[in-house]
């Protein structure tokens, strides 16, 4: 705990994920294989145009959710997060929580937060979270 009363928040996954690098890897060297294996050839060609574009996306979008987790691990500020209302969205065990955030250094606002269903997301319930001081929008729960 800290000492304001607040539980540091400290999420998993903050360093290299060897996983998702290696899968975005395989989607850019796909086409090119193909390519060379069929000595050139149309489908060599098109899954080049498709998966290399999509390899180069997932890259960024690792470095991008890695530079997000580490700014608010760096910046972040402790708040309260009440459970307002929880409305399934999907047929999977996907819900729209409508959140209630407020802590000492960050001002009260409402967000309506996309997540799988956990046991600790229930109406009146508080959950521990971090938010960016400069963006709202970006805050991490743990329930």
């Amino acid at each position: 705990m800290a000492e304001d009363g607040f539980v540091e928040v400290h999420g998993a996954n903050r360093g290299n994920n060897v996983v998702l690098h290696l899968f975005a890897a395989a989607l850019m060297v796909t086409g090119p294989i193909v390519y060379a294996a069929n000595d050139g050839g149309t489908l060599g060609i098109v899954l080049t145009a498709l998966l290399l574009p999509l390899g180069i996306a997932v890259w960024r979008g690792i470095a991008r959710a890695k530079r997000r987790l580490l700014r608010l691990d760096e910046v972040g500020l402790p708040a309260t997060a009440v459970v307002l209302s929880v409305e399934p969205i999907s047929e999977d065990a996907t819900v729209r929580v409508r959140l209630l955030i407020k802590g000492p250094d960050v001002p009260e606002f409402l967000i309506d937060h996309d997540t799988r269903y956990g046991p600790g997301l229930k109406p009146g319930n508080k959950l521990v979270a971090v938010v960016d001081p400069d963006d709202h929008r970006d805050f991490e729960l743990e329930y």
